[in-house]
């Protein structure tokens, strides 16, 4: 009886990383959806020809399939249940991969390691490149800070300082291995062409501790940050400064340091609320009406905060506690060990202040350095490889429907992407916007609205179709509402008092001076509002760069005398 060959997928996963880590690194969900169907239909694959898994019983296995099934979990009572099942099909690929994971050997996880400092070169070169060139520089690059295929410079640096450990760790002698010293530095100058100063100070401790662990190798670390060194003295002494500025510069003004306190000062309080998370999106739809300054962002700068506001308390200190227990590993000990507990190190820490697991690509780096258990064979029958097979068939069908939603979204193809996914509440707000006319302006708002009451701007889309009709105490309501999520929007509060003086002269006209009455008695509530803001305002929120408007303009103040004279 001929036994059919066991797959090996040493070189699948690295196509998959390389495939993923060039489309955002994985940051889109229609990339998790074509990934997740990918991942599956391999596993189907393994099933078919061995019979069985290989999978490592640990905190690894329950953190990473965790994360996977949260997101679909938390949909029952998240914010949003349509954007929490998007977050549940980006994030699938997690468990998937590490199952993968699983059924390669230690020689080939070895190799897939000694494949990134090539990969991290060569990201690193064409996206200098690209960046040179104007049809192609938003692509690899925000506000002159190079961002690699992960367009976004924070991340990218992160895994170039994991390039750079790992190349460090492989140089044996320059004349055998200076590719590696090639790896070193451009990984270097990568982390300075992001202008990530956290990635920047991390690189610094990295340096100090490889020149104390890896003593054979300092004369190259030497020459290697000695090159690097030289090369930025020349570009600060002919003027292009412009990043060692970013990079030294820690002030106010300069850092964004006092904005991510603020961030995590309004999450705990939000977790305080949430404590079995809000699903995906569900802190950016609800830290308008609880954030105490001004700001705008999807993803908290912090990952394990993210986590928790995400899909719990459980699941988040799961993960963590996974990455700890790898990082304080004793049982096996050697170079290779100690690169791992450095680069899970670095990820740790710059996890905290930022968003890296955002990228499914830094899922795949971090699973390359944990410590796995012993595996454990598990052996299934046909019966359960035909239904992961029908499992298969599910992804797909919803790979379809919201990577396809998300793909069309992201090309402002609005209507088509909600027609894939009626759960595509971004989709959703994007039309609102568009909207022209009252009447498709109420119909889209309540849609938003009945899957998600932390909307402002479907609120106030309501007081507009609602003053369109001519319904003055229904613009009112759903104003106030808007204005009591989004404290914050301050055009809110100047378009509430235009439009109420406008009302005021109109029912003065009529002859309806209670009415006119009424609305110049909401007017004069306006600056108490403003008043509150102020009051809500925290410490921080005073830090940042964006501050509030908490007063009354002059042509405010001009218009609110005119409805008193009236």
């Amino acid at each position: 009886m001929r036994t059919k060959k066991i797959p090996d997928f040493k070189y699948f996963l690295l196509i998959v990383m390389i495939g993923c880590g060039c489309i955002g690194g994985g940051y889109f969900c229609y990339v998790s959806a074509v990934l997740s169907v990918l991942l599956l239909g391999a596993l189907v694959y393994q099933l078919w020809c061995a019979k069985r898994l290989l999978i490592s019983c640990d905190i690894n296995l329950l953190a990473f399939s965790l994360i996977s099934v949260s997101y679909f979990l938390v949909s029952l009572w998240a914010v949003d249940s349509g954007m929490s099942l998007m977050g549940g099909m980006k994030f699938l690929p997690v468990i998937l991969l590490f199952l993968l994971m699983c059924q390669i050997t230690e020689a080939e996880r070895q190799e897939l390691i000694g494949w990134l400092p090539l990969a991290g070169s060569v990201m690193t070169v064409l996206s200098f490149l690209m960046m040179q060139i104007p049809a192609c520089k938003t692509l690899v690059s925000t506000a002159g800070r190079l961002g690699g295929f992960f367009q976004y410079p924070n991340t990218y640096a992160l895994f170039m300082l994991i390039c750079f450990i790992v190349a460090v760790f492989r140089l044996e002698n320059l004349k055998k291995d200076w590719r590696q010293a090639v790896h070193c530095l451009i990984a270097l100058f990568g982390i300075y062409l992001s202008g990530s100063r956290t990635v920047f100070a991390l690189m610094l401790l990295c340096i100090l501790l490889l020149l104390a662990w890896k003593k054979e190798n300092r004369k190259y670390l030497f020459l290697c940050v000695g090159i690097f060194t030289a090369v930025l003295a020349v570009i600060f002494a002919v003027g292009g400064s412009g990043l060692m500025e970013r990079l030294t510069t820690l002030s106010d003004q300069a850092s964004t340091f006092w904005g991510r306190l603020l961030y995590a000062r309004d999450a705990v309080v939000m977790i305080a609320k949430y404590p079995f998370g809000m699903g995906y999106y569900g802190y950016y739809f609800v830290q308008q009406e609880m954030q105490t300054g001004v700001y705008s962002v999807v993803s908290i700068h912090n990952e394990f905060l993210q986590l928790i506001l995400d899909v719990g308390i459980f699941p988040a200190i799961c993960f963590y506690g996974a990455i700890l227990k790898s990082l304080f590993d004793r049982r096996k000990q050697g170079t290779e060990k100690l690169r791992d507990k450095l680069v899970l190190l670095v990820i740790l820490l710059h996890s905290l202040f930022d968003y890296d697991f955002q990228f499914l690509v830094m899922y795949g780096v971090l699973m390359l350095f944990l410590s796995l258990k012993d595996k454990k064979e598990i052996k299934l029958s046909m019966a359960s490889t035909v239904a992961v097979g029908i499992g298969l068939l599910a992804v797909s069908a919803g790979a379809i429907a919201v990577g396809g939603s998300d793909y069309l979204y992201m090309q402002n193809r609005l209507e088509s992407s909600i027609q894939f996914y009626e759960g595509n509440t971004m989709a959703k707000i994007g039309l609102l916007l568009q909207a022209e006319d009252s009447e498709n302006m109420g119909k889209t708002a309540d849609s938003i609205l009945e899957a998600n009451e932390h909307v402002p701007v479907a609120y106030s889309a309501k007081a507009r179709a609602a003053f369109a009709d001519g319904d003055v105490d229904a613009f009112i309501d759903n104003k106030l509402t808007a204005i009591r999520l989004g404290p914050y929007h301050r055009e809110e509060y100047t378009d509430y008092m235009e439009t109420l003086a406008w009302c005021e002269q109109e029912f003065l006209k009529t002859g309806d001076t209670k009415s006119a009455a009424y609305c110049l008695e909401r007017a004069e509530e306006i600056p108490e509002m403003l008043e509150e803001v102020k009051e809500r305002t925290s410490t921080l929120g005073w830090k940042i760069k964006d501050q509030p408007e908490t007063e009354i303009s002059q042509e405010e103040k001009e218009l609110l005398e005119e409805m008193r004279a009236m």
